[in-house]
């Protein structure tokens, strides 16, 4: 029986959808929002968000085929940012650095469904079982900036769908993923001090970061070459499987 009201704003926004014999594709997106929330639930006088753009797209087959068909998924928040309130309730000490935070996914590749996605009876046949494969993955943009750490990567690779052994069940990929984290060690730091995340859980996470990355460019950063190849996992030129 309490009111709670809702203010909104944006500059920019858009909405688009298709759907075919052979795909569908679905899409929304806003820049420039602002959102103020108030009302006698909110522990705190107000609840603010911002953003500078949030969207997302995607285009899926969806008819059986032959041959493999494209497919698109791209996800994108950037600029996050919340009111200090918010940030006192898990930061009250200001450890961690509250600049505005961004998540990007931006992928393609290619599928081959063996069923019809709109067939009620032939995806009820198929089961447990996936209705398609997938042929091959491209990440053409990753990256994820938060409280003053930043993980950015880029790659790709094909998949062989014959090979079902090779990474118990997953089709043994070919490719090559370039990643580079800037300030995961003080991110790390700031949130066993904070308590977090346990010291020994932080251990554990430095060894196994350790196997995967090496030193990068400046203090603070590393980078990680993962590929796929010969039936076998690399990192950084090392066989790990």
């Amino acid at each position: 029986g309490r009111a709670t009201k809702v203010v909104a704003s944006n500059e920019t926004g858009h909405f688009r959808a298709l759907m075919g014999q052979e795909a569908l594709r679905y899409g929304a997106g806003g820049t420039g929002v602002s959102m103020v929330m108030t009302g006698a639930d909110i522990p705190f006088p107000e609840l603010k968000l911002t953003y500078g753009e949030a969207s997302f797209d995607f285009l899926v087959p969806v008819m059986a085929s032959e041959a493999p068909v494209d497919f698109t998924f791209v996800t994108r928040i950037v600029d996050l940012a919340i009111s200090d309130e918010i940030w006192a309730m898990f930061d009250p000490t200001v450890a961690l650095p509250r600049d505005p935070a961004t998540v990007i996914l931006d992928t393609k590749g290619k599928v081959r469904l063996t069923a019809d996605l709109m067939d009620d009876a032939a995806m009820a046949a198929q089961g447990e079982d996936a209705p398609g494969e997938i042929h091959a993955l491209d990440v053409t943009n990753l990256t994820i900036r938060f409280a003053g750490a930043e993980l950015t990567g880029t790659g790709g690779g094909t998949f062989d769908n014959s090979d079902l052994v090779s990474f118990d069940g997953v089709p043994a990929p070919t490719g090559k993923f370039d990643l580079l984290i800037r300030g995961g060690n003080g991110l790390l730091d700031k949130l066993v001090t904070m308590g977090v995340v346990p010291q020994d859980q932080a251990m554990g996470a430095r060894m196994m970061i350790a196997m995967f990355a090496k030193p990068g460019d400046g203090p603070d950063v590393l980078t990680s070459t993962l590929e796929f190849r010969d039936k076998g996992f690399y990192a950084n030129g090392q066989r790990l499987k």
